[in-house]
């Protein structure tokens, strides 16, 4: 009776290695924080980091940030404003009296506020590119680190599956030693299987925890807030082309448009230090009144008595300033433009490169990544399991030993580990590919 119930336990571990939950049995803490009716989506995750990701925000700040010097670089000069006092008695020419104001007048030459217009407009661009191209990592990011949750959080079943299975059969093993049915090697064997087992849902656990953790950063979540996740491993099939992904990176990606606007970026600053190499020309008007008094009398008007001589004088100024380009003729400023510009062009063709680059292994990996899921899929999963299943049985006619068994049993726990990285694998490939078109595919 005792054979037949050991039998079953063992038909169960073999067939329900695979399974993801053990129904019926009570969850630990792990379990509740993946969750597929409550848990948060990577979709809302990425919702979330968008919305409250405090990196991500502060780089939004720079859009605001470039608007502002493009106001400011289409501002036209203050004009001047002077206002003097002459008074001579400080010096001993107590006589001499006067005051004057002028205003002066700025005119840009050359084109400079346009040219300044121009810089600053392209500054503004640069920095929506900026943030477009912060979005596409932390996207990528956000999902990297919900793939390793759920990685993670599939091997933590796969071993607490093999777990709770152990242990039933070290119950029976137990049971039989003590009936003189068994050796006492095989509960020993199955107490280690078990004690390596606890081991790893330690480690898998903490990956798991760690993982969220990381994910509560990204997602601007308080640290001390619960956060259960909803997802699989299971990738999307895609149907774009190598080449039409190649074209819509090449027209979409947040770097490599940026690249390009540097590229005219550097040449509006040629053009805006060409432009400063022409002077201002300065346009003023002023207006004095000087009051001279002297020793000498003379006769009032309409018949009044003596009084000191006064010549009182109003002039009128007008005039225009030039600075002559001797010396400075902004040739340095020029310079370092152009060296700006030649390395913009060197930036872009780079970047160009790149995009290409990271397209062309993007596809390799995720085409790579789906042919090893077919396989573990069709063939390898099957005849692991099977392979224990023809192990057991022998066993039980007595012609093995329970180390075979649990030998083979290990490698049955590695090959479900190696498909979950496989599964992982798929996973990153898409999200891989994703990052290096710059749009969504699945």
């Amino acid at each position: 009776m005792k054979r037949i119930i050991f039998q079953a336990v063992i038909a169960f571990a073999v067939s329900g290695l695979h399974l993801h939950v053990l129904h019926g049995q009570e969850k630990p803490p792990l379990r509740a924080l993946v969750d597929a009716s409550s848990g948060t989506s990577v979709e809302e995750l990425i919702r979330l980091a968008l919305s409250r990701n405090n990196s991500f925000l502060a780089s939004k700040q720079r859009l605001p940030e470039a608007q502002g010097l493009a106001v400011q670089a289409g501002l036209k000069p203050n004009p001047g404003l002077d206002v003097s006092l002459t008074n001579g008695s400080v010096l001993g020419s107590a006589g001499e009296r006067g005051f004057g104001f002028g205003y002066g007048h700025v005119f840009e030459l050359g084109g400079k506020r346009n040219r300044r217009i121009e810089v600053a407009g392209v500054g503004t661009e640069l920095a929506t590119l900026d943030i477009a191209e912060r979005e596409r990592l932390l996207r990528f990011e956000t999902r990297a680190k919900f793939a390793e949750a759920l990685a993670a959080f599939r091997n933590f079943e796969i071993s607490e599956s093999l777990l709770q299975l152990n242990r039933r059969s070290l119950q029976i093993a137990q049971a039989r030693y003590q009936q003189g049915e068994a050796p006492q090697l095989e509960p020993g064997l199955l107490k280690v299987e078990v004690s390596r087992i606890q081991s790893d849902l330690l480690l898998f656990e903490n990956q798991v925890r760690r993982a969220l953790a990381d994910l509560k950063v990204l997602a601007g979540i308080d640290p001390t807030t619960e956060l259960k996740i909803k997802g699989s491993l299971g990738g999307a099939l895609i149907t774009v082309s190598e080449q039409d992904a190649l074209q819509k990176a090449l027209k979409e990606r947040p770097d490599l448009q940026a690249a390009i606007r540097e590229q005219s970026l550097g040449e509006s600053e040629l053009r805006l230090a060409q432009s400063e190499a022409v002077p201002n020309l300065t346009a003023f008007g002023r207006y004095a009144q000087s009051t001279s008094q002297f020793d000498q009398f003379g006769l009032a008007q309409n018949g009044g008595g003596l009084q000191r001589i006064r010549d009182v004088d109003n002039t009128l100024t007008v005039g225009l300033s030039l600075n002559l380009p001797v010396r400075n003729r902004n040739q340095g400023n020029i310079q370092a433009a152009v060296a700006r510009q030649h390395a913009a062009r060197l930036r872009r063709a780079y970047a160009e490169q790149s995009v290409a680059r990271d397209v062309r292994n993007a596809f390799t990996r995720y085409e790579a990544a789906l042919q090893a899921t077919k396989i573990f899929d069709q063939d390898v999963l099957q005849q692991a399991q099977s392979n224990v299943s023809i192990l057991r049985a022998a066993y039980d006619a007595g012609e093995l030993r329970l180390l075979d068994v649990i030998n083979e049993q290990r490698r049955l726990i590695d090959t479900q580990r190696a498909y979950t990285d496989v599964l992982r694998e798929a996973y990153l490939s898409l999200v891989d590919l994703e990052r290096a078109v710059g749009s969504q595919l699945f």
